[in-house]
């Protein structure tokens, strides 16, 4: 059974290009809850677009944009990426390479983070090419790591703070509202201190 936010998260999915079209389409056919939770009209305008059109996304996004807080997804998957790096689960590269993407796309306050990966992690192989690389070469390669991973989980967890604090608030995707006092925004107005700590 599909309840409201099971549904909002596929909408979601699809909208950030973590599943195709025809995977949405297939999901959308079996999903029947969609008329019930968001009305026939807007249910029929989703059966009734034409999934094999060559610009379909452009129409599905602007036809669920309408009823989708995407934004709450937004903010659910910096935090999550804040959490993974704290909690030091999945491969630090890869967060690190997502959230230096976030940044240059507007999330100015993951500007250290951003700027952590751009300044030499970029270079570092992530662990999903390991066997790709000669093992010593990737483990040096690697070390580097561990001699940032103490200010980057600082980071994480102070920026996660803000979040939970609801002081830094992602309104629509690649915006938010920052209601931190000015000298809590470090990493807006002191980033070279910030590498040198």
């Amino acid at each position: 059974m599909n309840n409201e936010f099971n549904i909002q998260k596929q909408f979601y999915r699809i909208y950030k290009g973590y599943i195709t079209v025809s995977e949405f389409e297939e999901w959308l056919y079996k999903t029947k809850e969609i008329e019930s939770i968001y009305g026939s009209n807007f249910y029929f305008d989703l059966l009734d677009l034409n999934y094999r059109k060559k610009y379909i996304k452009n129409e599905l996004m602007n036809l669920i944009e309408t009823k989708i807080p995407f934004y709450a997804f937004e903010q659910e998957r910096i935090m999550s990426l804040l959490e993974s790096i704290i909690k030091e689960k999945n491969d630090l590269v890869d967060i690190l390479e997502q959230l230096y993407e976030d940044y240059c796309s507007g999330y100015t306050f993951l500007r250290y983070l951003g700027l952590t990966y751009i300044t030499g992690i970029d270079a570092i192989p992530k662990v999903e090419h390991k066997d790709e690389w000669d093992k010593n070469e990737f483990d040096r390669k690697r070390e580097l790591l561990n001699s940032i991973k103490p200010k980057v989980i600082n980071e994480a967890m102070r920026l996660l703070s803000f979040f939970q604090k609801g002081l830094i608030k992602i309104t629509e995707e690649n915006d938010y509202s920052d209601y931190r006092r000015e000298e809590d925004r470090i990493e807006l107005n002191n980033i070279e201190g910030m590498f040198k700590e």
